[in-house]
Formats: structure tokens, C-alpha cells, sequence
């Protein structure tokens, strides 16, 4: 018997959250190898776009422009899970509106991306754009996060897992690390890593712009710090707890890597490894505040459904 259309097209919840997955995690490595084209001045390796250089979509053995180009495949390739990602909310069933709108929230953010890395080019890497394009991509992660993190819940009303002050906090540590990542690539916009020595660095003091992006860390430290003690003293759930523990040293370690680059005058590979640091720090924190809340599994709301269409066809007959 041949199969509806409907049902061969469709999507089961398992197989959308390993999409989505794939997704997270290529759109987080694409900020890690962004990172290592500017480190190594190959974001002009490729001077065009599209393509590569004139008429030529695929870059000349040589090591600029190859930096660039892999970068370049690792994006398209990327793009591509992030469109079948969100093609497949669409194909899931059972459908859900949430899953739907966040897929199309990393469509648009990619498509932005895509035309923000285009001008960056054109402006033969100009720090501000240089520093847009990174955020952005914090950005998208964070969309990217939020719809794993729903993707294996159901959409009923989240229910909290904390205190109403380790919510607020929790909310205070993100604005204060937005605030330490936009810094910190202002920090990059005026020193040698900036992607590209014919553009002209921000107007700021080095030594002054980094010691404005340490105060904002060790303030971020310090208010990580005080979520642990109070999830510990409110009582949280064990795995919340554990989650702020994680991030707490996650955070220190990248403290002290970011101290270590600047005295010992911001060495490529150390540059390369914060920049993986911040994303791991944006990814840990954004997790451990999704943790505040809980809501049924999908498994059991999808047998929930499951029953209920069993008793609809039971009655009908």
C-alpha cells in the first residue's frame, strides 16, 4: 500500500533534535575557524565574492587564500545542515509552531551572515565588521541553543527549577558576558589580530581597552561565583548546580588564558584558543540558564498524544 505523501516526508522528534545537534556544533566551529582565517590574515586571501579570486570559485594552493577557502566550504556546508535543520521542523511530527519559528530565526541570522561576511570583504576586513561578524554568530548559536534545548521538551509552560534571585542573576551574568564579548572584540579591533593589516585599527588604547574587558570578567567571575552559592544554599536540583560549578571553571580558565595572551603579547595560537574559550563560555552559559527551567519530556508528551489519538479512533468506532 503506497504511503501518503504527508507520512513519507515526515520527520520523527529524534531524528530533528540530531539535526539540530549537527547544526549547533557546526555552527560553533564555524566561529573557531573564522577565528583562525583572521589569526592568520587570510581573510583577503579570497579578495571576492563569491568567489574566490575573478572567475575562480576554488582558491590557489597557497596558504592565505587555502585558509580562507576551507573556511569558506566549512560555512557553506554548515549552512546547508542549518536549511535541511529547518526544512525539517516543518516535516516534523508531530509539528510544533516554537521549533518552527527558531529554525527560521537561524535561517535569518545565516542569511544576515552571509551578507555581513560579503561587506566585510568589501571593506577589506575593517574591524567593526570584522567584530559584527563574530557576534552575530554568538547570536545564532544562541537561537541554535535554545531550539536543541526545546527540541527535546515538550511546548507546554516551563516551570522553575530556582529561585526568583538566581533567575535575575542568571540574567545579569548574560548581559555582563555580552558586554565582556563585545569588549573583548573591540580589544581585538585595536590590536595586531585585528584580520587585516591594510585596515586601520579602532581608535582605543590597547592597554586601556583590555583592562576594561578584564574588570568586565572578573565581574563575571565574581557574579558566577555568587549564582553557585546561592543555587547550593536555595537547594537547586543537582544538575543545575553542577552546571554553574562546570561554568564557573570553564570561566576561571579562560580568565587565565586571556591574562597569559596579553603579558605574553597575544601569541596566535593563544589568541586562537580564547576565541574557541569565549564560545564555549557563551554556550556553557546560555545552557546553565536554560537549566533554570524544565519542561515534560518530548517523549512523554509525544505518548501523550499518542494516546490520546488512540482513544479519538477507539470512540469513533
Amino acid at each position: 500500500m503506497q504511503l501518503p505523501t504527508s507520512q513519507k516526508l515526515s520527520v520523527s522528534p529524534d531524528a530533528f533534535t540530531k539535526l539540530v545537534l549537527f547544526a549547533l556544533i557546526g555552527l560553533s566551529v564555524i566561529i573557531v575557524t573564522g577565528g583562525a582565517v583572521r589569526l592568520t590574515g587570510s581573510g583577503l586571501g579570497c579578495p571576492d565574492w563569491p568567489t574566490c579570486q575573478g572567475q575562480q570559485y576554488v582558491a590557489q594552493l597557497s596558504f592565505h587564500p587555502m585558509i580562507e577557502f576551507v573556511n569558506r566550504v566549512i560555512t557553506i556546508v554548515m549552512t546547508a545542515a542549518v536549511i535541511i535543520s529547518a526544512g525539517a521542523a516543518f516535516l516534523r511530527k508531530p509539528f510544533r509552531k516554537d521549533l518552527a519559528w527558531l529554525s527560521l530565526g537561524m535561517i535569518i541570522g545565516l542569511i544576515a551572515q552571509i551578507i555581513l561576511g560579503g561587506i566585510t570583504v568589501i571593506e577589506k576586513l575593517a574591524p567593526p565588521y570584522v567584530m559584527a561578524h563574530f557576534l552575530l554568530s554568538l547570536i545564532i548559536v544562541l537561537d541554535a541553543l535554545v531550539l536543541y534545548k526545546r527540541s527535546v521538551t515538550s511546548d507546554k509552560n516551563p516551570v522553575s527549577m530556582v529561585s526568583k534571585e538566581t533567575i535575575w542573576l542568571g540574567k545579569l551574568m548574560i548581559a555582563n558576558l555580552a558586554a565582556v564579548l563585545i569588549i573583548g572584540t573591540a580589544v581585538t579591533g585595536s590590536g595586531p589580530h585585528s584580520g587585516s593589516p591594510i585596515s586601520p585599527r579602532l581608535p582605543f588604547p590597547l592597554r586601556a581597552v583590555a583592562q576594561l574587558h578584564a574588570d568586565g570578567v572578573l565581574l563575571l567571575v565574581g557574579l558566577t561565583l555568587a549564582s553557585v552559592f546561592l543555587l547550593s544554599a536555595t537547594k537547586a536540583p543537582e544538575k543545575v548546580q553542577q552546571r554553574g560549578r562546570t561554568l564557573l571553571w570553564v570561566m576561571a580558565g579562560q580568565a587565565t588564558l586571556g591574562y597569559i595572551q596579553y603579558f605574553s603579547k597575544l601569541p596566535v595560537l593563544l589568541v586562537g584558543f580564547h576565541i574557541a574559550g569565549a564560545t564555549l563560555v557563551w554556550i556553557l552559559m546560555i545552557w546553565h540558564y536554560l537549566g533554570f527551567f524544565a519542561r515534560p519530556a518530548e517523549e512523554k508528551n509525544a505518548a501523550l498524544i499518542a494516546g490520546d489519538d488512540m482513544k479519538s479512533n477507539l470512540a469513533s468506532t
